[in-house]
This record gives C-alpha cells, structure tokens and sequence, in this order.
C-alpha cells in the first residue's frame, strides 16, 4: 500500500496549499490503489494510522475510522477527505459554468409530448449537476423522452438547464425518493432494468441483446449504484 512519503519536517516546510496538495494527491493514488486490488483490514488500518498522523503534524481535524474492511465504506470516507481538501484549496469544480450561455433562439423548444421510444433512463443519486444536465442532452439526442430522477436534482435547478441547453423542455422527469421501488413499478409495466455498471459479469454493450422496452440505470459517479437499486436489476 502506498506510504505518504514525507516526513514531519518537509511536510510542514510546505506552505498550507503545498501540503493540502501533497495530500491530495496521496489520498488520489490510496483511492486508485483500493479500486483495483483487494486490501486486507491491516492495511486499511495502516492507511488510516498515516492519515491520522499527517493530520495532526497540521493540527486538522480528523474523523473516526470507519470500523469495517469494507472497500466501498473505505472509498467514501476516502472520496469525502478529498473533496473536503479540495474545497479547503479552493479547487471545487464548478464544471457547469464551462458553457458562459445558453442558445435557444434558433431552436424551436416546446413541452414534453411524452416518450418517443420504450427506453427511460434512471439516475440513482448523480452528485454533478453538469453531469445531469449532459444526460438530458445524450437522451434527448438519442431520442429518450424520459428521465427518472432518484435522490437528485433536475430541471428546477438553472446549473441543470443551463448544461442541458434547452433540451430539458422536451423530457418528462419522473422524482422518486424510492428508486428501487420506482423501478419494481416499472418492471410489473414490462420495462427490463438494465444497469450500467462495471460488474464482474457485465456483458459488453456491443455485446448486449437490447430488449425493445429498458430502463437503462446510472449510478453516482464515485460510489456506482446503490446495492439496493441494483438488485432490481435483470442485466448489466
């Protein structure tokens, strides 16, 4: 597992973004480590003990170990030191604001008519609102008029519409604070449930025999679906 690589001395002669950085990027490499190997609970207790001591030499507050060898419980705790780092350094992203304005006048915008084709698509618990608002472009694009929003926002908010240019009019949004329960729904309506998800046994899209009537299901962009949404599953 990879050490921190500094000793008290050097990492306190960095100034506060030098040694914020620094911890970034060893915290980056101890994530990219977990996601591709399997780690034993000493060695997740080892990570810790690193972090905790590294906190201290710069008198930072540090949260509890999570008392688990579960990996995914590990990337969480992991992931939320990062982006706390990050947004201490000032390096919060704020992607959506790439796109300065909006260009709607030579479209012809007009309210949902309702699915055009027997695909829907399901977001479980997107963090990103540019992330959001790209999809309503990739579905509407695609010809998918209907996206079903589980624990995320939509087009109520303007960091949404102002990524999806316009083609949020043209799609129905479902909420749904119950995904997994939506998604059963659906199911007894005849749609497959098919999750997108990097799976040991997940078949390659180019691979994959496309029913005529799915629901396509996309997780959160560090932790994946949740385990709950993805038993509702049939494919992935």
């Amino acid at each position: 597992m990879d050490t921190f690589g500094f000793t008290k001395k050097k990492y306190l002669s960095l100034s506060e973004q030098g040694q914020r950085t620094h911890l970034i990027r060893w915290l980056s490499s101890v994530y990219q480590r977990l996601l591709s190997s399997r780690v034993t609970q000493e060695q997740f207790r080892q990570i810790y003990i690193q972090y905790e001591t590294v906190a201290a030499w710069s008198k930072r507050p540090c949260p509890p170990m999570p008392d688990t060898g579960d990996t995914t419980q590990w990337l969480v705790f992991i992931s939320d030191a990062i982006h706390g780092l990050r947004t201490a350094s000032g390096q919060t992203l704020r992607d959506y604001d790439l796109l300065d304005r909006v260009i709607t006048g030579d479209r012809d915008i007009r309210p949902a008519k309702g699915p055009k084709m027997n695909y829907q698509v399901a977001l479980d618990g997107l963090r990103s609102l540019f992330n959001i608002g790209s999809i309503y472009r990739t579905c509407e694009a695609a010809g998918v008029r209907h996206v079903i929003l589980g624990n995320c926002p939509g087009k109520e908010s303007q960091k949404v519409r102002k990524t999806a240019m316009g083609t949020q009019e043209r799609i129905w949004e479902e909420k749904t604070c119950d995904l997994a329960q939506t998604l059963a729904d659906k199911k007894v309506l005849g749609f497959r449930i098919i999750a997108l998800e990097t799976l040991s046994d997940a078949v390659p899209c180019h691979d994959y025999h496309w029913p005529e009537k799915a629901v396509l299901l996309v997780g959160n962009e560090e932790y994946g679906i949740s385990p709950h949404v993805l038993q509702t599953a049939a494919d992935a």
